[in-house]
């Protein structure tokens, strides 16, 4: 686990969590959320705080293939919980990795709602604050897309 993962994990993560559970948590959580699950060969419950986008019943979380988090949700489907301004939601998450049109549309959508990170992952925006697809291109293979299907 690279110096950056740590720091995350150990001191930035539950920090975040206790904000985000706390009163307080209107300073965030309009774009950080915390996203419950189990653990694929643990099965332990893990909870993560990642920033997130949300179109209706769908709710987006980017990240890099330099985290770990993202490989529990291998498969066909996982029964997730999303907790977002001290409500939790059920939902499916699915994951999209790997260069593809709708991992790109997943990227441009969570960047159109969220530009402050189109510089976390490297992409570069244009004067209307959308995605240049040079820069998606560049990088595309290296990012992760969770769509999460909340249950109404």
């Amino acid at each position: 686990m690279s110096a950056s993962n740590r720091f995350y994990r150990y001191c930035l993560n539950p920090v975040m969590r206790s904000l985000l559970r706390s009163p307080l948590h209107g300073i965030t959580s309009h774009n950080i959320g915390i996203v419950h699950f189990s653990g694929r060969k643990s099965g332990r419950k893990l909870s993560t705080p990642l920033s997130y986008t949300q179109e209706g019943n769908i709710v987006r979380l980017l990240s890099s293939r330099n985290t770990q988090w993202w490989l529990n949700f291998r498969g066909e489907g996982v029964a997730v919980e999303m907790e977002i301004a001290r409500q939790r939601y059920p939902g499916t998450a699915v994951l999209l990795e790997g260069d593809s049109e709708a991992l790109r549309e997943g990227v441009r959508r969570f960047i159109h709602a969220l530009p402050r990170d189109a510089k976390v992952y490297g992409l570069a925006l244009d004067a209307n604050k959308e995605v240049v697809e040079t820069s998606l291109a560049t990088i595309a293979e290296q990012l992760i897309l969770v769509e999460i299907r909340l249950e109404a």
